[in-house]
């Protein structure tokens, strides 16, 4: 019998450690499409192939012997973004909104960093759409992502280990 993997629909439902390993995979595939083999890539992240191949699924296919990425996905990412004065974390499928949701965090970093007035420009009527079908609007007002920011202490640690 095979075993249903409700994760694929929610990430929230997996277990840290769970989670933990699901990011290593997302790590492998990174690698991998950067030109590392998949015998090294998991060797260095330090996860198992069957895990790997387990996480990945259909991403995954052999050709001429050697274990190849597609190019795109429709893997579940979560991701932060910065929406009506506060952060949240949404669940996007897929590289092409995970890299959008990037460019958007690229652009508040050339907002901060080089203090680009018109960075965030491009983003004001763009929404991303989450794996639930929920439409999110890109906080885009200086002061905001700023009072976003402030509120951060320090940067969280997640631990896989209770």
């Amino acid at each position: 019998m095979k075993r249903k993997q409700v994760w694929k629909k929610n990430l929230d439902r997996l277990t840290p450690k769970q989670l933990a390993k699901y990011d290593d995979s997302l790590e492998v595939l990174r690698m991998m499409r950067h030109g590392t083999s998949f015998s090294k890539a998991t060797k260095t992240v330090g996860i198992s192939p069957p895990t790997v191949k387990r996480f990945l699924g259909k991403i995954l296919s052999k050709k001429n012997k050697r274990i190849r990425v597609r190019k795109n996905d429709s893997l579940l990412r979560k991701l932060r973004i910065y929406e009506n004065g506060r952060e949240i974390f949404i669940q996007v499928r897929g590289t092409k909104k995970a890299g959008f949701v990037g460019k958007y965090h690229g652009a508040v970093g050339r907002l901060l960093d080089k203090n680009e007035t018109n960075a965030l420009e491009s983003f004001a009527d763009k929404t991303i759409l989450d794996a639930f079908g929920k439409t999110y609007p890109f906080e885009i007002q200086t002061n905001k992502i700023i009072e976003i920011l402030e509120r951060h202490e320090e940067r969280e640690f997640f631990t896989i280990y209770k």
